[in-house]
């Protein structure tokens, strides 16, 4: 079974991002957090094969947290989303650990492929 961890300060973007993996992943397990303490201490506390944040939230936002979490866990893999323009934000999410980064406005075309892309590259967990 698949483990996700999604974090998203807006009620309605969480809820979005959590119907598309859940369409595209019927039996993952998937967590949710509402700011950047709350996702590092979920993705410290559990193993998931995969974190997905937003770039902005408050008490730092992803960045700040995919930080912390690789300092603890290297090989973590995680997606920074954000409407904020690739071009711009991309290669600051890489260089501070992300695996990818996906703006939100193409997140229902391209979040489920991400994910199947980078777990298939780690393993063969995707039912």
């Amino acid at each position: 079974m698949i483990r996700m961890l999604v974090a998203d300060d807006h009620p309605v973007v969480r809820q979005r991002l959590k119907e598309l993996l859940l369409d595209g992943f019927p039996s993952a397990h998937l967590e949710l957090a509402v700011d950047t303490a709350s996702l590092i201490e979920h993705a410290l506390s559990e193993e998931w094969d995969i974190i997905i944040s937003d770039l902005v939230m408050p008490g730092g936002g992803g960045l700040h947290a995919i930080k912390k979490i690789k300092e603890i866990k290297p090989s973590q893999l995680s997606i920074i989303i954000s409407i904020y323009p690739d071009e711009q934000y991309a290669s600051h999410a890489i260089n501070a650990g992300a695996t990818a980064f996906l703006n939100k406005n193409n997140a229902d075309n391209e979040l489920v492929g991400m994910v199947e892309q980078l777990l298939s590259q780690v393993s063969n967990k995707i039912d």
